[in-house]
């Protein structure tokens, strides 16, 4: 996506750029889905890893930084603001994991629903990174995401939903 620095307050005449990026927590078996699919999306890049790390799958290269976003602007260098890395990746995920579990896991009794759900959080569910390289076109992402979806209702539900999409 291409967004004109106009609209945002930032330097005049510049232009952002932005890759599809998205973030998220989801099942096991909702992860190992997106492991066998994501091989149809050359264009994908993917880091996937259960709260122990010990679960992790990525197809980043392991020393070198994705640019997410970066502005252009006249008479200056090219701004890179905004990477995904798999080094930082390990590091979030050990934060993200302790924030569903340290922080909000311990506003609840133990034994109750609410934290039972926490412990299912921590316990059962993979954080998982994509990035769709393309960023002319950017619709890897989301058609991976609509094959992903289909693929689960499929197997939940015997079969595909019409239409998965917004």
């Amino acid at each position: 996506a291409v967004v004109s620095t106009q609209s945002t307050g930032g330097p005049k005449n510049g232009y952002i750029y932005q890759k599809g990026y998205i973030e998220f927590f989801a099942r096991s078996k909702d992860a190992k889905v997106i492991i066998d699919l994501i091989t149809k999306y050359p264009d994908l890049s993917y880091t996937i890893s259960d709260k122990e790390g010990s679960d992790c799958y990525t197809n980043h290269q392991k020393n070198t930084p994705i640019a997410l976003t970066w502005g252009v602007f006249p008479g200056r260098e090219i701004i890179q603001p905004t990477i995904a890395d798999y080094k930082t990746f390990l590091i979030w995920k050990d934060e993200a994991f302790a924030l569903w579990e340290q922080k909000w896991g311990c506003m609840y009794e133990e034994g109750s629903a609410s934290r039972e759900t926490l412990n299912h959080i921590v316990n059962d569910l993979y954080l998982i990174c994509l990035v769709d390289n393309d960023f002319i076109e950017a619709t890897s992402l989301w058609d991976f995401l609509d094959d992903v979806i289909g693929n689960i209702d499929e197997r939940e539900n015997g079969s595909r939903s019409a239409d998965v999409s917004c």
